[in-house]
Parts: structure tokens; C-alpha cells; sequence
């Protein structure tokens, strides 16, 4: 029984070639090419039974479409179109954050978390652009998990007024964040 491979070539020609022309002679694989400096890379889609027909279908349309011009290999890949897919199902683009979503996360203020930037231990930012700085997701999650919980001070008040003048005190200190 027949599966669908995605089969990537990579190789140095020994000569220059016309991506265009190889892509077009290709094109009947669902063939996408890249070359630059020589390197040249395809990846195609084929039916086959096992991997190495899969390759073997691929190289031999490959080398009918390079034309007679030898190809050094560098590095081949066989995987089945579901590998294929879940492989590209996964991001590979770090989880960032930037103040904003870090004072989400400690539950603060954007100013504090700017003031934290300067603590000792805090991650360093992995891109700054002129928007702003952005840091690691799981780098800020593991910095925040290993500080010491602020346990917010209990508002002293002095019971002077009238017990519904006091009543609203206490709900007003109550209510603002102890930094």
C-alpha cells in the first residue's frame, strides 16, 4: 500500500542552475525549490511504499530536472505527509512577552515590571526593538515562580470618626495595592 512521503533534497551543484526551470519540470511532485550560493534544496510530495522508493522517484525526477548537472548531496529527509503536517503544526518561534503580558503574569504594574528589569537575576531580554524589550516566556515564568510571595500588609487604621466614616476607611486602604 502507498503512502504519501514529503522527500527534501539539499545538495551543492556543481554548476549554476535555474530554480525556476527545476521548479517547473517539478512541478507535477507539488515541488517547492530553494537556491542560493549554490546549495540547492527541494522538497516533494510522491506516493511510494517505503521511504527509499519515495527517494529514489524524487532523486531521479530531480536529476532529470538539474539537466546533467552533477549534485553533490548534503542531506535528505523522508517523512510521511502526517509527520509532515504535525511537524508543521509546531511553532518555531519562541513564546515572548513584553511588559505588559509580564505584569499579567505577576500580577503587577507595567512600571514595577520595569523596575524588576533592573533586579538582579532577571532574565535579559532576548530581542530589544524600538517597541520595547521582549523576554522568554518560560524564563520570566520560572523567575516568578522562585521569588518570594508579597504577603500585602494589613491596613492600620485609627477608629477616631464615626464607626461609618471608619467603615469606609477600612474598605478604601483595603483596596489599594501594597508595592
Amino acid at each position: 500500500m502507498k503512502k504519501g512521503w514529503t522527500v527534501t533534497i539539499e545538495g551543492r551543484a556543481a554548476a549554476a542552475l535555474d530554480p525556476e526551470a527545476v521548479l517547473e519540470q517539478m512541478a507535477e511532485h507539488h515541488t517547492v525549490v530553494s537556491y542560493a550560493d549554490g546549495l540547492i534544496s527541494t522538497t516533494s510530495t510522491v506516493p511510494a511504499r517505503t521511504p527509499m522508493a519515495a527517494f529514489d522517484f524524487v532523486y531521479e525526477a530531480l536529476s532529470e530536472a538539474l539537466g546533467g548537472v552533477k549534485l553533490d548531496i548534503e542531506r535528505v529527509e523522508a517523512m510521511t505527509e502526517e509527520r509532515q503536517e504535525q511537524e508543521l503544526e509546531i511553532s518555531n518561534l519562541p513564546n515572548l512577552v513584553g511588559l505588559a503580558e509580564i505584569a499579567e503574569l505577576a500580577n503587577t504594574t507595567r512600571q514595577r515590571v520595569f523596575q524588576m528589569t533592573a533586579n538582579k537575576g532577571f532574565p535579559a531580554a532576548l530581542l530589544e526593538l524600538r517597541s520595547g524589550r521582549l523576554w522568554s516566556r518560560p524564563a520570566i515564568e520560572n523567575y516568578l515562580g522562585g521569588r518570594r510571595p508579597i504577603v500585602p500588609k494589613t491596613p492600620s487604621v485609627i477608629a477616631r470618626a464615626a464607626p461609618e466614616a471608619n467603615h469606609a476607611r477600612v474598605k478604601q486602604a483595603s483596596r489599594r495595592r501594597v508595592r
